[in-house]
């Protein structure tokens, strides 16, 4: 069976907004990040879905609990589902991590090719690390599920290290804007995943 998996990034923090690491800092909403929530609840009314699964961070799981609410589904808590730990760059703004750590190592953890698979910040995962336990709870609900139709409730590095990880490795990075929606099918008879690089 070919299954669809609805990926979402949560609404906006006042760490967003102030342009710090977050990672698995458990920070929460923000007005406007409630706000941005609704409406993407009120949208994700026009998709079918059978399930939500979400981060168990604050800032996911109330963004996909508004989701599974309006829409009247079921909602799991899975911390794989987490952003990326940042380890000792946690809480701090870009600049002072730039500043702190160095221009390299900063683009190098933004660039989202094999080569840079291995890169983390000192105590933090690497973007191999994390993407692999994303992909452990896709896998899963292929195998010992029957849900057709996923949303997940996830976290901007997050969602663009496991969407990237099925795209050409060369392929423009893809924006990730608080509440942005992707599409991932899984084809079961090419046994592939499928991006749609416009957000929906």
């Amino acid at each position: 069976m070919d299954r669809v998996f609805y990926v979402f990034r949560h609404g906006e923090t006042d760490w967003n907004r102030e342009r710090r690491c977050q990672g698995h800092t458990n920070t929460d909403l923000n007005e406007k990040g409630k706000e941005q929530a609704a409406l993407l609840a009120q949208k994700m009314l026009d998709f079918p879905l059978d399930i939500i699964v979400s981060s168990d961070l604050n800032r996911a799981l109330n963004t996909g609990m508004l989701v599974a609410e309006k829409k009247g589904i079921p909602l799991i808590v899975d911390p794989r589902l987490r952003e990326m730990s940042y380890g000792e760059a946690e809480g701090l703004l870009y600049e002072e991590t730039i500043r702190t750590y160095g221009a390299e190592l900063w683009q190098r953890f933004q660039t989202f090719t094999k080569e840079n698979d291995h890169i983390s910040f000192p105590g933090g995962e690497t973007r191999k690390i994390a993407r692999d336990r994303f992909f452990q709870v896709m896998l899963e609900l292929i195998e010992k599920t029957e849900h057709k139709n996923i949303g997940l409730s996830t976290h901007g590095g997050a969602l663009r290290n496991i969407l990237h990880s099925f795209l050409p490795e060369n392929h423009e990075m893809l924006p990730i804007p608080n509440c942005v929606v992707y599409k991932c099918e899984y084809l079961h008879l090419e046994k592939r995943f499928l991006v749609d690089p416009k957000p929906i």
